[in-house]
């Protein structure tokens, strides 16, 4: 009987049995990364959690800021995701400002996400032990470590969650009901997962996928059309309110300024998407940042659109046949997965280890299938072993990985080791050390992170902040001016700064370690721009 034949989850094992291998699962998911519990604030968490005073307001007036697209003009950070800013808004009720209650949320919701891996697994592939299997590759993934250790990222488990439950629900061996009660659930768990992070929307190119790798597209929209249906128009709803925000303005997802011409933008996705989907099927890799990639030379660029063309080509010769059906399923999975984050639509960041989460699904169910198929000619000792065996590098390299994320000194430390030509790694490192007092370090890595890209304005600000700490408010002006003169003057904590430097150089230090009081109007800075312009 092949993995596709194979009868349901629910004629095969009692409701115990299955409940207990989903939580055993999601218990292994916990135990990878339960260290995050004493974790402090890191990087985003800083301004998105630490300290976002939209939290302390109403919830019903800040989701109406949000939902009216009022939010990005009051400053509320994640503007256009009001699922993620409700659980911080929640979790600032509950914990206060205590980061470890963040924390048991943010892994609550990956032990949920990891269990759902498991139904959209079984799902996909009809075998209980495939499934468990792939869901504990997924729950040890070390690449998973920053949507688990930084709070902020948490809006990729819940986005996650959504899609994961979509395809479980669309693809489960029953015949779907055609009720409408169906319909709307499902509905609501899209709206949940788009309305968490923007990056939910390839739910609708992986169930094409997924059916198409399975050769049951005609029969998912002949069982399921109610349900299809639900998907679509809530995307389509959806869509439709985040054009309007981008049209008008009021849409806070930054996009690469610079213009690229088409040629660069598929040439940068060829490569973006080859090196997810190897990421999505060995997770196994992992780094805080990433440094900035050149576009791909002509010989480059049509390297990767070979080496894209035969992952597509690979896929498709798996799904001729039944037997490794579930093979081209995880590879179109980790394939398509990444489209929403990919160069094609412009993210600010080319490579982040969020970007591959839930393209990790296509490695657990490339892992699942192969675990499910090893085993049957292995005793129930030797299987015990060799998933040991497997997965302990996983959880140890896991372990590794989210540690670097306990607070924001050691996160930019590790960051400068794994990416050490990354100079927002540097500019965060030196911001870091600034904070706990050593100037001469920050100093050190600024500069070498200016030299590392002369055009990263944050760094210049960074280094702005470096002269306002030591009360060099001459230096500051000067710094003030250049960046104006580049087009920073719209850069995250110029304002503050411009202020500081019109400031004696004793409360220019306390005001740049946000310690003294910051005036509401000073004079003009030199060269005549007005300290209150953007």
């Amino acid at each position: 009987m092949t993995a596709i034949e194979a009868r349901p989850l629910g004629r095969t094992r009692s409701g115990r049995a299955r409940t207990a291998g989903i939580l055993a699962v999601a218990a292994l998911a916990t135990a990878a990364f339960v260290p995050a519990l004493a974790y402090g604030y890191a990087y985003d968490d800083l301004w998105t959690v630490e300290n976002n005073p939209a939290l302390d307001r109403g919830l019903g007036s800040l989701l109406g800021d949000l939902l009216s697209g009022r939010g990005a003009a009051h400053g509320v950070p994640d503007a256009t995701r009001p699922i993620m800013v409700a659980s911080l808004w929640l979790d600032r009720r509950l914990f206060g400002h205590d980061p470890s209650g963040f924390h048991l949320h943010s892994l609550a919701l990956y032990a949920a996400c990891t269990a759902a891996s498991v139904l959209a697994i079984f799902a996909i592939t009809r075998r209980w032990r495939s499934a468990l299997v792939g869901g504990a590759f997924f729950a040890a993934a070390p690449v998973h470590a920053e949507v688990v250790a930084a709070v902020n990222y948490r809006e990729d488990l819940q986005s996650a969650l959504a899609v994961f439950g979509v395809l479980a629900c669309l693809f489960w061996p029953r015949r779907a009901a055609r009720s409408g009660v169906a319909a709307f659930g499902l509905a609501a768990l899209v709206l949940y997962g788009l309305l968490a992070k923007e990056n939910a929307v390839v739910v609708l190119p992986l169930v094409v996928a997924v059916a198409a790798a399975l050769s049951k597209t005609r029969a998912l929209i002949g069982q399921n059309k109610f349900r299809v249906g639900a998907v679509l128009v809530t995307t389509l709803a959806w869509g439709t309110w985040r054009a309007v925000l981008r049209a008008t303005g009021r849409d806070d997802v930054p996009l690469v300024l610079a213009p690229r011409g088409l040629v660069e933008r598929l040439a940068r996705t060829a490569r973006y998407l080859v090196r997810a989907t190897r990421d999505g099927i060995v997770p196994f890799h992992w780094a805080p940042d990433y440094a900035p990639e050149p576009a791909p030379s002509i010989a480059g660029s049509i390297a990767w659109s070979v080496a894209l063309v035969a992952i597509v080509v690979v896929a498709g010769q798996f799904a001729r046949r039944r037997r490794f059906r579930p093979f081209a399923v995880g590879v179109a999975v980790a394939l398509v997965a990444p489209l929403a984050t990919s160069p094609l639509l412009s993210p600010i960041n080319e490579t982040a280890d969020r970007f591959v989460f839930i393209g990790t699904l296509g490695g657990a169910i490339i892992a699942g299938t192969l675990g499910d198929r090893i085993a049957r000619v292995l005793s129930s000792r030797a299987r015990t072993v060799a998933l040991v065996v497997v997965l302990l590098p996983f959880f140890v390299v896991a372990r590794t990985a989210a540690s670097a994320w306990k607070d924001d000194a050691t996160l930019w430390r590790v960051a400068t080791e794994r990416a050490p030509t990354s100079a927002r790694a540097f500019t965060g490192l030196a911001r870091s050390l600034r904070l706990h007092g050593d100037l001469d370090g920050a100093d050190r890595a600024i500069a070498h992170a200016i030299e590392l890209d002369p055009n990263f304005l944050r760094a210049r600000v960074t280094r702005l902040y470096g002269r306002l700490a030591r009360g060099d408010v001459q230096g500051a002006r000067a710094d003030i001016v250049d960046i104006q003169k580049r087009g920073g003057g719209r850069q995250l904590g110029m304002r503050r700064a411009i202020r500081c430097a019109a400031l004696s150089p004793e409360m220019s230090r306390r005001c740049a370690g946000g310690e003294g009081p910051v005036p509401p109007r000073v004079p003009a800075t030199p060269g005549g721009t007005s300290p209150e312009a953007p």
